[in-house]
C-alpha cells in the first residue's frame, strides 16, 4: 500500500508540472496578430498624349554671341501697326496660344520652362521690321537694328488669320514661318521690348505681394515634389494648356532642369510690384548644392500669374 500511494504521488507531481493535477489551466489564447497597414499607393499620373503638330516654322541661326540653333515653333500677333512674329528652338503648343489673350506672355513663359533660344522681328505692312533680335532664355541676347545697310531681307503675307513670310540675315541665318495671327485682347511686350529693358505696362494692373508670393509657393512646392501638372497650374496655364505642354516631345527633362531653378529652402522674400509685373527674390540652394539668389517674375494674364522668368543670380 505504502508503495502505490509513493507512486501515485510520483505520477501526481509529474501531472502537476505539465498540465496539473487534478486541476487543468486553461490554455493560453494567443493575440491575433494585426494585419500590417498598407502603404498608401503613390498618386501615378496618366501619361499624357503625345500632342504634335507640322512645324509652323524652319530655319537655322548662328552668331558668336547667341549660339547656333534651329528654329521650329513661334507665334504671330498684331502689335499696333505690325506684326510682331516670335520663333522658337523647340515646340511651345503653339496652336494654343493662337487665342490666348496673351500669347507673348505665355510662350515667354514656356520658352524659359524649355530653356529655347528665339528670333523676333515686327514687320510692317510692307513686310519689313527696324529690328532683328535673338537670344537665349537663361543666356545672351541681341538686337540689330536696321540703319540703312540691309543686314536682313523679309517679307509677309496675311490672309485668312494667318500670316505667312521669311526673315533672310545676309551672314547669320533665317526663317520662314506660316502662323495663325493672334489678336491679343491684354497688352504684350515683345522680345524686343525686354531685350531694351522695357518691362513695365502702364495700362497694366499691379500685382500684389500676397498673389504674388501665393503663386511663387506653389510653383516652388510643385517643383520640389516634381508634381509637373500642379507646376503647370501654379506658373499659370490651364488645363487645356497644360495637357497640351505635357505631350510635347522631351518636355519631362525640360521640366527637370526648369524645376531645379526653384531653391532650396527658397524661403520668400523681398517683392517688387510695377504696372504689368511682379517680382519675388528667393535664396538657397539647388540640387547640385549651387547657391543663388533668384529673382521670379510673374505678369498678369487676366485673373491669371503667370511666371515668365527666372533670373538667376549665383552667390
Amino acid at each position: 500500500m505504502k508503495t502505490r500511494w509513493i507512486y501515485a504521488a510520483f505520477c501526481c507531481a509529474l501531472v502537476w508540472s505539465g498540465l496539473g493535477c487534478g486541476k487543468q489551466e486553461p490554455a493560453q489564447r494567443q493575440k491575433p496578430l494585426q494585419a500590417e497597414a498598407a502603404p498608401t499607393p503613390k498618386a501615378v499620373e496618366v501619361k499624357p498624349q503625345p500632342y504634335e503638330y507640322p512645324a509652323p516654322v524652319k530655319g537655322h541661326y548662328h552668331e558668336v554671341n547667341v549660339g547656333s540653333f534651329d528654329v521650329v515653333d513661334g507665334i504671330a500677333y498684331r502689335s499696333g501697326a505690325g506684326t510682331v512674329v516670335f520663333a522658337t528652338s523647340k515646340p511651345i503648343a503653339s496652336p494654343m496660344m493662337a487665342t490666348s489673350p496673351c500669347p507673348m506672355t505665355e510662350a515667354r513663359s514656356l520658352l524659359a520652362l524649355r530653356d529655347g533660344s528665339f528670333l523676333e522681328v515686327t514687320l510692317n505692312s510692307a513686310g519689313q521690321s527696324k529690328y532683328f533680335a535673338a537670344g537665349k532664355a537663361f543666356g545672351g541676347s541681341s538686337r540689330e537694328e536696321e540703319v540703312g545697310s540691309r543686314r536682313w531681307s523679309s517679307k509677309l503675307k496675311a490672309e485668312a488669320g494667318r500670316v505667312k513670310g521669311s526673315v533672310q540675315h545676309k551672314t547669320e541665318g533665317g526663317f520662314e514661318f506660316d502662323l495663325p495671327l493672334s489678336a491679343p485682347s491684354l497688352p504684350q511686350l515683345s522680345q524686343s521690348d525686354w531685350i531694351e529693358g522695357h518691362r513695365t505696362i502702364e495700362s497694366a494692373p499691379r500685382p500684389n505681394e500676397q498673389a504674388v508670393t501665393a503663386a511663387y509657393r506653389a510653383a516652388h512646392d510643385a517643383a520640389l515634389k516634381k508634381d509637373w501638372k500642379a507646376l503647370l497650374a501654379a506658373i499659370g496655364f490651364d488645363e487645356k494648356t497644360s495637357a497640351a505642354v505635357r505631350g510635347l516631345a522631351g518636355i519631362d527633362s525640360d521640366l527637370a532642369v526648369f524645376a531645379d531653378r526653384f531653391l532650396q529652402p527658397g524661403v520668400p522674400g523681398e517683392f517688387t510690384a510695377q504696372p504689368g509685373r511682379g517680382y519675388v527674390r528667393a535664396e538657397g540652394a539647388n540640387s547640385k548644392g549651387k547657391k543663388f539668389a533668384n529673382f521670379y517674375h510673374f505678369a498678369p494674364c487676366g485673373d491669371r500669374l503667370v511666371l515668365v522668368s527666372i533670373a538667376e543670380n549665383p552667390q
